[in-house]
């Protein structure tokens, strides 16, 4: 009986450590030090940052929401349970998911790649932004041919 509850505690034990190991959360980015996966420039701006993480939890970086969406496009079949994660502009360091961002194309602030993306956690902050800079928003699918 002993040795069946051991080894119950290691299965679990080792489920969730599996389970951690392939988390799709996103990764840390080591600003001034990692290198974007499109353009291979350094990542340096937090407030531009992207990055897919796949089913395995590896982490593709990239230095703007630009690089991301051509990344994607050039290795669409690879990337199909991919999960994509862009920086909150107005909260660099906290990330949502592609699909949740609300993305403008701005009209006076530049990006790395000069597409100038920018992507706001909701429709507000990106209403507030948009009211004091020119620009306008664009969906996810409009980047990404």
């Amino acid at each position: 009986m002993r040795k069946l509850k051991s080894i119950s505690i290691s299965a679990i034990v080792g489920m969730l450590a599996l389970l951690t190991a392939c988390s799709q959360k996103p990764d840390e980015v080591h600003y001034g030090s990692d290198e974007c996966a499109h353009c291979k420039m350094m990542i340096t701006n937090n407030r531009f940052a992207s990055q897919i993480v796949t089913d395995t939890g590896k982490s593709i970086k990239f230095d703007a929401i630009e690089c991301l969406a051509d990344y994607t496009e050039e290795h669409k079949s690879e990337l199909k349970t991919a999960k994509m994660w862009v920086s909150d502009f107005n909260n660099p360091g906290s990330w949502i998911e592609v699909g949740k961002a609300n993305i403008v194309k701005s009209e006076v602030v530049k990006s790395p790649m000069g597409e100038s993306l920018l992507a706001f956690e909701n429709e507000d902050a990106m209403n507030e932004h948009l009211s004091e800079y020119p620009g306008e928003p664009v969906a996810w699918q409009s980047i990404v041919k």
